[in-house]
């Protein structure tokens, strides 16, 4: 996936691996079809990211649901499936998000400390409820494991915007254990930052069985009920799985 500064810091392009989006020049209504782990790997990095509009500033906000977790290590092809379900449960009582935000001043973007960083951010759910921030602290040790691996990999691959990543984390879990967030249900999230918010409409059709429409046979992400271009009821796809 592309996502790039303002214009002023130029040639300054990021390129994040292994998400290239195959099929934005049809919109989002027309999607490819998801056959591989890394297809939908790219799908689910559309779906979490959300760039920022200020004018002089770069702000990118990702959403790292555990489902990317899962997707992501299954694209590896190197481990086994019960050891991913393992990994992925140790962390789907968080919420974790991973920001870069920076005042672009020419070629040298002055990028906001994480101390400044938790100050203005704030997340709020699908009641209009602020969900509380887990300070460093108080955070379990496979959320530090996990974050520790995602920081050296995020400079590697962003250089600077990487190095000044920082990673937020939320409390994930309702008082009866359900997922406060849950990305395959219908709901909403707002992330908001600097006076700028980020919006999620949810379900992420990305983490849901693709649809397709009987009439015309275009595919669409498993959000979208109706087909756009003829209103006709989707169905799930034939032998699809997520």
């Amino acid at each position: 996936m592309r996502f790039c500064p303002p214009r002023n810091a130029v040639g300054f392009c990021v390129v994040v691996r292994a998400a290239v989006l195959a099929g934005m020049a049809l919109g989002a209504w027309r999607q490819a079809v998801a056959q591989t782990p890394q297809q939908r790997l790219t799908e689910i990095i559309r779906d979490t990211q959300k760039q920022g509009n200020r004018a002089g500033r770069f702000t990118l906000v990702w959403w790292i649901v555990p489902e990317f977790w899962r997707t992501a290590l299954a694209a590896n092809g190197a481990i086994p499936a019960d050891k991913i379900e393992e990994m992925v449960a140790s962390i789907r009582d968080i919420n974790v998000f991973a920001v870069v935000d920076a005042k672009m001043a020419g070629f040298a973007p002055e990028f906001t400390s994480s101390q400044e960083l938790q100050k203005d951010f704030n997340v709020t759910d699908s009641g209009n409820e602020l969900v509380p921030l887990i300070p460093e602290q108080k955070q379990s040790i496979a959320t530090k494991n996990m974050l520790a691996t995602m920081r050296p990999m995020m400079a590697n691959m962003l250089g600077e915007f990487g190095k000044n990543m920082l990673f937020v984390v939320t409390e994930g879990k309702n008082k009866n254990g359900s997922r406060r967030i849950d990305p395959t249900k219908p709901g909403s999230l707002v992330v908001r930052l600097n006076n700028e918010e980020f919006h999620w409409r949810l379900p992420l059709g990305s983490l849901l069985p693709q649809k397709v429409c009987p009439k015309c046979n275009e595919a669409f992400p498993g959000n979208y009920v109706f087909c756009p271009f003829d209103a006709t009821p989707l169905k799930e796809r034939p032998g699809v799985t997520q």
